[in-house]
């Protein structure tokens, strides 16, 4: 009898398994879609951090002086707090003055690497993610292995014809009968490297 698939696991959406940035081990991010909430925890290293601390902020400053009128131009990044003033001068004339910068917020995540998949706020690549035939192959997190394991698997896939599951928005290559075996290989590997 041919196996059906049945959707199992549901949790995919609720964190992200990523590769601690202290010590290179396991670490979940909670909450990952505001940084005001989220979290970044280590269980190995014990490293926490919050979406709020990587906060930052940029003041600059565009205007012509008003003493000679010659162009000012200022900025100034990673800053820990909003610029209330900034001194700026004139390389024309030499007067300073206190302006009132504009200001913009970003988050100042990690260096990422190039190609990976990383999360949004803390910028630390996905735990589980490989290259498969050129294309890059990743889970965000154990449920969601479980769940595209699930899928590969069935030999009957139906679809819901009133909205679309995760598991059919899977790119072509993972879900090919050409490529079943090498894609249950590697999440059967990913499986046992994190019980």
């Amino acid at each position: 009898m041919k196996k059906k698939y049945k959707q199992e696991y549901f949790g995919y959406h609720e964190s992200i398994l990523v590769v601690c940035p202290d010590c290179g081990e396991d670490a979940v991010v909670k909450n990952e879609h505001s940084y005001k909430t989220v979290t970044l925890e280590c269980n190995h290293c014990n490293l926490k951090k919050k979406g709020l601390d990587l906060v930052v902020y940029k003041a600059f400053v565009k205007l012509n002086c008003p003493i000679c009128g010659h162009s000012i131009r200022y900025e100034q990044g990673n800053l820990k707090e909003k610029p209330k003033n900034v001194a700026v001068k004139c390389d024309e004339c030499d007067s300073s003055f206190q302006i009132q910068p504009k200001s913009e917020k970003y988050l100042n995540s990690s260096i990422k690497e190039e190609g990976l998949i990383h999360d949004p706020v803390f910028g630390c690549p996905y735990y589980f993610q490989t290259d498969f035939k050129g294309k890059l192959f990743w889970a965000k997190n154990r449920e969601h292995l479980l769940e595209m394991e699930n899928y590969v698997s069935s030999d009957l896939r139906t679809r819901l014809p009133y909205r679309m599951r995760m598991v059919e928005r899977l790119p072509t290559f993972i879900k090919e009968a050409k490529n079943r075996e090498a894609i249950l290989k590697i999440l059967q590997k990913w499986k046992n490297s994190y019980k």
